[in-house]
């Protein structure tokens, strides 16, 4: 058995490697995660009433004031995230600017882990439903968070985007994103990205991502299979971890009702012994 599972994992790789070549979205169908030595390290299961804040932090804003500009008609708010239920809920939502100190426009969550936790290495998951939005961008990525300089991701880290849910309502819905990418001396974006297709039960039913980082690469799961493994960009620096939902195109955006919801489970890390 362990030879035949060799050798299926063996064409398993050629595939996944041609279809990466190619840039043909496909589904998880490498071997399992295998977490043997490893131990959970750091986790938040949001069983409480509210965000935790020993663990997270406003990411581009305030917990509980204002909200934060980022686009002409683009605000971040901590009015965008809840706990409930034992799940957190990151929130696109549409305000009328009726509300005195809330202007007219769209409202995003966004949240992450620095300083509590900001780890090297290990492998991170979540598990959590996506949210119906047109334009929008649900996201689970860790960042370097000492100088945010990404001109060298070996010594200062890379943007490594463990998932993107941005093709609600387009082509490719139901796939999601795994990418690494960082800025060269010369100032221009250095990016490697993979489509993985999961399915649309993506936006109401709970899947798992996950990327297992280690000193010799990055290998990406999608409901615990792998989905490819790149060394591009490869960090030896410290990371934390950023959750985030927000609209990212203003000229298509729309939602389904009157929030789009990112729903997580869980988030958890796990480093070796």
């Amino acid at each position: 058995m362990a030879a035949f599972s060799k050798i299926y994992y063996f064409f398993i790789s050629i595939i996944m490697s041609i279809c990466l070549m190619l840039d043909i979205p496909m589904k998880a169908i490498g071997p399992p995660v295998d977490l043997t030595g490893y131990e959970m390290v750091w986790n938040d299961e949001f069983e409480g009433t509210a965000l935790d804040t020993a663990k997270w932090r406003g990411h581009n804003e305030v917990l509980g004031g204002g909200p934060s500009q980022i686009y002409e008609d683009g605000f971040y708010s901590g009015r965008c995230i809840e706990v409930k239920d034992g799940n957190l809920i990151l929130s696109i939502k549409r305000f009328d600017g009726s509300e005195e100190g809330y202007p007219e426009g769209w409202y995003f969550a966004s949240i992450d882990s620095y300083p509590g936790f900001n780890g090297t290495y290990g492998y991170y998951e979540i598990r959590a439903k996506m949210a119906k939005a047109v334009a929008g961008n649900c996201a689970f990525f860790l960042q370097n968070g000492a100088t945010m300089d990404e001109t060298q991701p070996a010594s200062k880290g890379a943007e490594i985007d463990i998932m993107e849910s941005m093709r609600y309502g387009v082509e490719h819905q139901g796939s999601v994103e795994n990418n690494i990418h960082y800025y060269d001396a010369g100032g221009h974006q250095r990016l490697h990205a993979r489509w993985v297709v999961v399915g649309d039960d993506i936006y109401d039913e709970f899947h798992t991502y996950g990327v297992k980082w280690t000193k010799e690469g990055y290998t990406f799961y999608v409901d615990g299979k792998e989905c490819r493994n790149t060394d591009f960009g490869l960090s030896h620096a410290p990371e934390y971890i950023v959750l985030e939902n927000f609209m990212r195109d203003f000229k298509t955006q729309s939602i389904v009702g009157d929030s789009a919801d990112f729903v997580v489970d869980y988030v958890r890390v796990y480093q070796q012994k």
